[in-house]
């Protein structure tokens, strides 16, 4: 259907100029593209759900970030080291893996077992690391 167009659109009429461009153009464009001005198809639930979803995954992210940098700042504050190893172990159980679902889930190439060895594995660390600093004192 769309190469049936585009034939119509090389095929003007070389009498009526740029005019002829401009209207074999816009049919051929009114053919091909849909009349709604967005179409949004969603995978895994109704579109409330979905939202919800993202919504709640982006404000879990926000407030692991916070976490993260109040333990930095605390780290700043009395240079223990604890609180360094506590912040590490935060952002490798919470942020960090967020953040790699972010960039690694929009890439095709990667598949997904290696998406979810890479976040499982870094939950694992943070949480060993968090545990090294409770059971160290």
């Amino acid at each position: 259907m769309i190469g049936e167009h585009a034939r119509s659109v090389a095929a003007f009429d070389p009498q009526s100029g740029a005019a002829g461009w401009v209207d074999a153009l816009e049919s051929a464009v009114s053919h091909t593209l849909p009349l709604a001005p967005l179409q949004v198809e969603v995978e895994g639930g109704s579109t409330l759900v979905v939202l919800a979803a993202i919504v709640t995954f982006f404000v879990a992210l926000l407030l692991s970030v916070l976490v993260t940098y109040r333990f930095v700042e605390g780290y700043r504050r009395t240079r223990a080291r604890p609180i360094l190893l506590l912040a590490v172990g935060m952002f490798l159980l919470a942020p960090g893996p967020m953040f790699v679902r972010l960039i690694v889930g929009n890439v095709a190439v990667i598949p997904l077992s290696a998406q979810l060895l890479t976040t499982t594995l870094s939950e694992l660390c943070g949480l060993i690391v968090i545990l090294y600093v409770v059971y160290s004192r």
